[in-house]
């Protein structure tokens, strides 16, 4: 699938300044027309989010603080999660039936009922009118063929004129967790056994490169897309402090929480010497 430019004439400079974007299908321009109260939801949830070094420090994945915020803005927006499940049905008409149908009278014709699919959709994380938005911080590699099956299926069936992911730039977040974690111990050496509470360096794990190699490779059809790419360019660019992201049942929010280090694991090989 071919890359288009349309979203530097749509997205506003600040948002261009912040993120790495790519889209399909100049699908900046088709959202900007056809879903434009919808995309400018996204541009405010973009442009009010901040990376910060204790989102970036909290472990949990694709379930951290990072999905946990951006999914809760748009909430608050009136996104939903939603599915959709398509069913078919074929019939089987001998002989001369041009005019016979069971578009209107189907059980009327149930002995010609030769198959019948039920196909179980996956979720979408924010639904709002034709539009499809997930946010995917560090999940497994298998996700994003989850999302773009999801898309691919609801732009086909018409329900969805284009979809957003929002995911992570691999190396800028993985190296920018690294220095925020050195710069910490350089003011705190006493935990220079401790191990980094988040790790990004792994490749089994979703991304924004792999987003795009996925998407240029075709595997959302002709659905059009727009990717955002968090990185440093989001960052707000403060230290660590020695907390994390909690979720606070009774307030219903993220709430700071001081970090508990888990010290490094060290294995040791026992040989038995004899002569």
């Amino acid at each position: 699938m071919q890359e288009t430019k349309a979203y530097l004439d749509v997205l506003p400079q600040d948002i261009l300044d912040r993120y790495q974007v790519m889209e399909t299908g100049s699908a900046a321009k088709i959202l900007q027309a056809v879903c434009g109260d919808e995309f400018d939801d996204i541009i405010s949830v973009m442009r009010s989010f901040v990376l910060t070094s204790r989102l970036l420090l909290t472990p949990g994945g694709n379930r951290g603080p990072i999905p946990v915020t951006i999914d809760g803005m748009l909430d608050e927006l009136g996104w939903i999660e939603a599915r959709v499940d398509i069913e078919k049905k074929t019939y089987f008409f001998s002989g001369h039936s041009a005019s016979i149908s069971a578009e209107d009278e189907p059980a009327k014709y149930e002995e010609n009922l030769i198959s019948r699919t039920y196909q179980r959709g996956y979720s979408i994380d924010n639904v709002k009118g034709r539009l499809a938005a997930d946010v995917e911080w560090n999940p497994k590699d298998g996700n994003l063929d989850r999302d773009f099956s999801a898309y691919r299926a609801w732009f086909d069936e018409g329900i969805i004129v284009a979809a957003i992911l929002i995911t992570r730039l691999h190396e800028s977040t993985k190296e920018l967790t690294r220095s925020i974690w050195q710069h910490y111990l350089t003011e705190h050496p006493e935990h220079a056994q401790d191990k980094q509470p988040v790790d990004l360096s792994t490749t089994t794990t979703a991304n924004y490169e792999k987003a795009v190699h996925r998407i240029v490779r075709g595997d959302l059809g002709t659905c059009p897309i727009l990717v955002f790419g968090i990185g440093e360019r989001a960052w707000d660019g403060e230290p660590w402090d020695g907390k994390i992201m909690q979720w606070d049942k009774n307030l219903q929010k993220l709430s700071p929480v001081d970090y508990i280090p888990k010290k490094q694991n060290y294995s040791y090989t026992t040989f038995n010497l004899s002569d």
